[in-house]
């Protein structure tokens, strides 16, 4: 996983540029809103044109009132869209990372990780993976080795086993050659 990024910079980038987009998305339909809502033709002589203005000038402060309030609700649902979007992207793996290393602390190496296209860990998922099955590879030789050298053992124990009656047979045998030659150096 040397070199590489957990999130990569293409993700960041098409993330970055989404939300621009969205944020001017926004402001353009509330320019939009103002605009249709204070267009109002000024009229065909001086006075109309009085009016008109009048009540555009009492009418800004509530479209401006209004316009911040559509801007601040745009940008609500977009942060939650996309909350929603990145959590989907990184923090779904992430839990299924960590539910996942939670199992293997416990002793089981029979979960893989999977992950999906386009998930973000995916490099760091697919590392952990590698050294999960470098585990059950340890494991499996280690169980190998432990089964052969209880087979070795076994084996031994069996043979000792065996071989006890016959020492001790070769044992009393010496015993009682040695005894005659042993009462002979005494009487000497």
């Amino acid at each position: 996983m040397s070199g590489t990024q957990p999130i990569r910079s293409d993700f960041t980038a098409g993330f970055q540029i989404k939300f621009i987009l969205a944020m001017a998305i926004g402001a353009l339909l509330t320019t939009l809103a103002i605009y249709y809502y204070l267009d109002q033709g000024l009229g065909s002589n001086y006075f109309d044109a009085l009016v008109t203005l009048s009540t555009v000038e009492s009418a800004l402060t509530s479209s401006l009132i209004i316009t911040f309030c559509l801007q601040l609700f745009l940008i609500f649902i977009l942060t939650i869209g996309l909350t929603l979007f990145v959590s989907h992207k990184i923090a779904g793996p992430v839990f299924r990372y960590e539910d996942s290393l939670a199992k293997i602390m416990e002793g089981d190496l029979s979960v893989d990780v999977r992950t999906r296209d386009g998930d973000q860990l995916k490099s760091m998922v697919d590392s952990m993976n590698g050294w999960q099955n470098s585990l059950r590879e340890i494991y499996t030789r280690a169980n190998l080795l432990e089964r052969e050298l209880l087979s070795q053992v076994s084996r031994s124990e069996e043979e000792a086993h065996q071989a006890t009656p016959e020492l001790r047979a070769a044992a009393q045998q010496l015993a009682q050659q040695l005894r005659p030659e042993a009462r002979r150096r005494d009487h000497e």
